[in-house]
């Protein structure tokens, strides 16, 4: 009989919620804030690294300018992420516009050489289509705050 209670009393302790390891709400939310900036970071700095490699791939006849593009894209969308200003979000909405038209121009002319489709070519179109609506909204949200 001693057995069942002895369980019981193990499930109990461990089913309590601990006392000491309760963490203040607001300090939740600073170290959360602080964990989010920091994998921010890391990211960006991959990212950058990922941008390197995939120019020196291209550099070396080893990896496509697509790959090139879609590096500086996945790295524009981690700065806007981590951008905490508006006016730094426009500005790397730009970049990002930019960039998907020179990555939509070469789509292009591959589907006009026969080497690419226009799936591919409406894909990227449709990217920077949602890019530049995004710009247009941070430059709407910018205007009102400056009011």
């Amino acid at each position: 009989m001693r057995t069942p209670a002895l369980l019981l009393a193990v499930m109990l302790a461990t089913l309590a919620p601990a006392q000491d390891k309760v963490i203040p709400p607001k300090e939740q939310i600073e170290q959360s804030a602080k964990k989010v900036k920091q994998l921010q970071k890391e990211r960006i700095a991959t990212l950058k690294d990922l941008v390197d490699h995939a120019v020196a791939g291209y550099q070396n006849a080893r990896a496509s300018y697509e790959e090139v593009f879609e590096a500086q894209i996945l790295l524009l969308n981690a700065e806007l992420e981590a951008a905490e200003k508006e006016s730094e979000r426009i500005t790397l909405y730009k970049k990002l516009v930019d960039a998907l038209k020179a990555y939509e121009e070469l789509a292009n002319a591959q589907k006009e050489s026969g080497k690419g489709t226009a799936t591919g070519v409406l894909k990227i179109k449709a990217r920077r289509l949602e890019a530049e609506i995004h710009l247009e909204q941070a430059k709407v949200k910018e205007a009102k705050e400056i009011k």
